[in-house]
């Protein structure tokens, strides 16, 4: 019960991060971003009934998540690549909840083509000359280092056969390309919003599949 309260306040305030994004309400997204992830790491530490390990994955990626949403909230390439770094740990951590549920190539398959299309194609032939443009190779490197991680997230979510925990994996690997996108090749439609709404979405889409599954 606690942890369905928990989602529905980060569904609220996730809302009032997206007007406050949309309006360019700089004063209210410095609160609503980081208490959305806060109030998801709460779902994450208390929503259904999974494995203890499988809980201790998913507090950890969630709580990355707050790290990496505060660093993003800074300027310059400092914050940015902190950002990524705290980022990549949630990944993994999602991962690694993942993969306590079991691996199956046949249920992984349609992560493989999702990756292989957007992180693969597009990543490959845009992002990456972009971000090296951009950083040089270090910044092309660590680019590429999250690449992959993302594209494990996505891969064992899908393997765990959930399909909640399988959406939300693609909806926020889609919200980093679209950042990657945005930060080194050029704008998209939809601005910043086309960044949070799958961000917020995919991430609470994860955490319950994880937990309920």
């Amino acid at each position: 019960m606690i942890g369905s309260v928990f989602l529905a306040l980060a569904a609220v305030v996730a809302v009032i991060d997206w007007w406050a994004v949309a309006r360019d309400r700089r004063s209210v997204e410095l609160v609503a971003k980081p208490l959305t992830m806060a109030l998801l790491v709460a779902t994450a530490a208390t929503l259904g009934d999974p494995a203890s390990d499988v809980r201790v994955w998913l507090v950890i990626g969630a709580l990355f998540g707050v790290v990496g949403d505060t660093a993003l909230l800074g300027d310059g390439e400092g914050a940015f690549m902190a950002g990524l770094g705290a980022f990549a740990v949630g990944h993994l951590a999602y991962a690694v909840a993942a993969v306590s549920f079991g691996f199956s190539w046949a249920w992984a398959m349609p992560g493989l083509v999702f990756v292989g299309g957007l992180l693969g194609y597009r990543f490959a032939t845009r992002t990456l000359p972009g971000a090296v443009d951009h950083g040089g190779r270090v910044l092309g490197g660590a680019v590429v280092f999250y690449a992959v991680v993302i594209s494990a997230m996505v891969i064992t979510s899908w393997a765990t056969g959930l399909i909640v925990a399988a959406f939300g994996g693609m909806l926020f690997a889609l919200s980093d390309w679209v950042l990657g996108h945005r930060r080194f090749v050029g704008p998209l439609p939809g601005g910043r919003l086309a960044i949070m709404v799958p961000y917020h979405v995919g991430q609470a889409l994860l955490i319950v599949g994880l937990a309920t599954g």
